[in-house]
């Protein structure tokens, strides 16, 4: 038996002693989840780390990834998760990925948004970022106004939308969720509140999703958007920042960013 230990884990990572199940395995990431319930990303080493994450070595993770099958039921001890002839073991060295609002609004500046890059449903982020709003997002900013005045809204309705294993108006909600919590929008004292109205987001979305949305109401975000966030509010490295986040997924990156600028109009007044 090999043993993995981890390079890191996130602190909001959920109890590893549940019955798992074999999601994707795919270049960069490995899924396991509970059946309607929790996910447990592994993600190969310099690709930064998800909320519920552990980071594996490059030669761990390429193991890991030839023995198992997509599917299959790992077998769950005390000490680990048994898949083929790999134990893996919990992370000791663990990182918090919740975010803090900032002493001020740190605007987007308008370099990252006059962008030829595609998003899933709305064209190129220079076309989607242009006054006025188009009609679909200014609708979505007005239930993301209303949600974050206290109202109740069924965010099931916007969810799923688009493609990808995270939907693009998923990462749209994220995206804006990032901004609000920057801003100080959401906060401990609400965000408990945010998708009160909606449901099990599972019914909704891709579990991968449902995920980090619930993640994203929390504060938790990636490690990509967090460094966004930073770089933004010391005015460094946003050319590194900005590619780290449009690397996401295919058109991951360029939703969010497109969340996060659709948000910070609402935050702006």
């Amino acid at each position: 038996m090999h043993d993995i230990h981890p390079l890191l884990g996130c602190q909001d990572a959920v109890d590893f002693r549940q019955t798992w199940r074999t999601g994707g395995v795919w270049r960069r990431t490995i899924t396991l989840y509970v059946e309607g319930g929790a996910l447990l990303t592994l993600h190969h080493a310099g690709r930064g780390i998800s909320p519920g994450g552990w980071v594996l070595r490059h030669h761990d993770f390429t193991q890991l990834s030839r023995e198992i099958i997509a599917g299959a039921m790992p077998v769950v001890t005390d000490s680990g998760i048994q898949m083929g002839r790999s134990l893996l073991l919990p992370p000791v060295r663990q990182c918090s990925l919740r975010l803090a609002a900032g002493e001020k609004i740190s605007l987007l500046p308008g370099s990252c948004i006059d962008r030829a890059d595609e998003t899933g449903l709305f064209g190129p982020l220079s076309k989607a970022t242009r006054l006025p709003v188009l009609p679909e997002l200014r609708q979505m900013l007005h239930c993301f106004s209303a949600s974050l005045a206290g109202e109740d809204i069924d965010w099931t309705l916007w969810l799923g939308r688009g493609p990808g294993l995270t939907p693009s108006q998923d990462d749209m909600l994220i995206g804006m969720m990032l901004a609000a919590w920057e801003a100080g929008w959401l906060n401990v004292h609400n965000s408990n509140a945010f998708f009160r109205a909606s449901g099990s987001l599972h019914t909704a979305t891709t579990q991968v999703s449902a995920n980090y949305l619930q993640y994203a109401a929390r504060g938790c975000f990636a490690s990509p958007l967090l460094h966004f966030v930073f770089a933004l509010r010391s005015g460094r490295r946003m050319t590194a920042a900005t590619a780290s986040l449009l690397a996401m997924g295919h058109t991951s990156g360029a939703d969010t960013l497109l969340g996060f600028w659709l948000a910070q109009h609402f935050i702006r007044g």
